[in-house]
């Protein structure tokens, strides 16, 4: 009888303890999709500081600083805009929805670019670019900042 016992409790405990890793495994694939949606190649491009200078001299497109606006005053790219990153908008951006368009923030660490350009890519925006080395890469550069 003990016996029987035993076994009963057993596999009551390997019955319940198979429901909760079926659930784990179903709520894992449930989530695969989305975790691989965060892989996908980001929309907009990258420009190095050298690229962004070449566009700065050539005046060839439109750079945006993402920074604070205290940032912004002691010092960022020549010619550049600043822009609150939660605040894009088409007022804001040229009406050339082809034109070259650069955001920039602090450092590498900051995503402040990455929310601006995505910002301006939902807008319709097609030639979308980050400069991921930000106000922080221009000064080691040793580039010109305007202030």
């Amino acid at each position: 009888m003990k016996t029987l016992i035993r076994t009963l409790a057993v596999a009551t405990a390997f019955a319940t303890a198979a429901v909760p890793l079926a659930a784990q495994a179903a709520a894992a694939n449930a989530t695969a999709p989305a975790a691989s949606a965060v892989a996908l190649k980001e929309a907009f491009g990258r420009m190095s500081v050298k690229e962004v200078g070449e566009l700065v001299a050539s005046k060839s497109g439109y750079v945006f600083d993402d920074n604070s606006k205290e940032s912004y005053a002691k010092g960022h790219v020549p010619g550049a805009k600043w822009l609150l990153p939660g605040a894009v908008t088409a007022q804001v951006l040229p009406a050339d929805k082809s034109a070259k368009l650069v955001f920039y923030c602090h450092n590498e660490r900051c995503m402040a670019c990455h929310q601006a350009a995505n910002a301006a890519i939902k807008l319709g925006y097609k030639n979308v670019f980050i400069m991921p080395a930000g106000i922080v890469g221009w000064q080691k550069a040793h580039q010109k900042i305007e202030s």
